[in-house]
């Protein structure tokens, strides 16, 4: 009967392991290749959730061995026993810092739900936005190398050889799909004071999509383009700041990792967005956008949707 315990707990283990291992490729893919996370701040993130099932599948596989050979427990030294009191305290600070990163996140969530539109107007005073720490986490790309991020792309980027962008220093790329077509790219640069800034453009004449925005949501203005400033902040104090507008199919998002209400930015980051030249579209011939002040339809129809999602019913292939 021990043996048959040893053997099912030695088993558990490597399951576990396995599973752990299985889990860990898939949210490294989805954190970093879908969602452009930073490698680092990935496994940082994913470490103390990935903690406690390995020291489970530890215990499992040490004791099932033990059980199912039929082997003594040694003696331990102290220096051993000082070492797994150190590893065990390690794994439970890990468990602590997962749950209390949790139970913030949700009170945070919790609360912005339970207190409505009243919440809203609250959270918005002062200028900006206070928002809870997961909402900001989607402005944290990963860059690759100039070369990488740029395989394959289906439109011409915006040159930056010209603007004050070339005085950045640079800190690589990222292009993104919309289907099957790479039409979106990132491009990091970092500021002499140590801010980070993330310009992302999307030309949608490649991929053939399209996009309406609210002109009173817009009271800014670029070149004279309609355009909208979002200040976030969470109760931490980390900020972001998006400037976003379109000039006719290209999207442009121009943002920095900081509160320009409380910092003296916002004068730069409206300078650096004036300073892009114009883009040249990668389907000149495709039909006309819809007007900006006139509102999507609320249904699309099959054929409309089909023709979106299949590229060879585009004027640009």
């Amino acid at each position: 009967m021990k043996r048959t315990i040893g053997i099912l707990l030695w088993l558990t283990g490597h399951a576990i392991n396995l599973l752990v291992l299985l889990a860990a490729a898939v949210y490294l893919f989805g954190a970093v290749i879908w969602m452009h996370a930073p490698l680092l701040g990935a496994l940082v993130a994913g470490a103390p959730m990935a903690l406690p099932a390995l020291g489970l599948a530890w215990l499992c596989t040490r004791f099932g061995k033990r059980l199912r050979d039929n082997v003594p427990a040694p003696a331990r030294s102290p220096t051993k026993r000082w070492l797994l009191a150190g590893v065990a305290l390690v794994a439970l600070g890990a468990c602590a810092m997962l749950v209390r990163s949790g139970v913030k996140e949700y009170e945070c969530q919790a609360g912005r739900s339970r207190n409505g539109d009243g919440g809203q107007l609250e959270a918005r005073r002062g200028g900006f936005e206070r928002v809870c720490p997961g909402d900001l986490e989607r402005f944290d790309v990963g860059f690759l190398p100039d070369a990488i991020a740029t395989r394959k792309l289906a439109f011409t980027p915006v040159d930056l050889s010209h603007t004050p962008f070339a005085q950045l220093e640079g800190l690589g790329r990222r292009a993104e799909t919309v289907g099957d077509v790479r039409s979106r790219l990132y491009r990091g640069f970092r500021l002499p004071d140590g801010h980070r800034l993330t310009l992302f453009e999307q030309d949608m004449s490649a991929d053939g999509s399209t996009s309406w925005r609210d002109p009173k949501d817009e009271p800014e203005r670029i070149n004279g383009l309609a355009a909208r400033l979002v200040v976030l902040q969470d109760p931490s104090g980390k900020a972001v700041s998006l400037l976003s507008w379109m000039e006719g199919r290209r999207d442009y998002q121009l943002w920095i990792d900081a509160n320009v209400v409380r910092e003296p930015l916002r004068e730069r980051l409206f300078a650096l967005a004036a300073s892009l030249p114009h883009a040249v579209p990668a389907c000149p011939n495709e039909p006309p956008p819809r007007p900006a002040d006139e509102p999507m339809p609320q249904v699309s129809t099959r054929a409309q949707v089909d023709a979106m999602l299949d590229i060879s019913k585009r004027p640009c292939k």
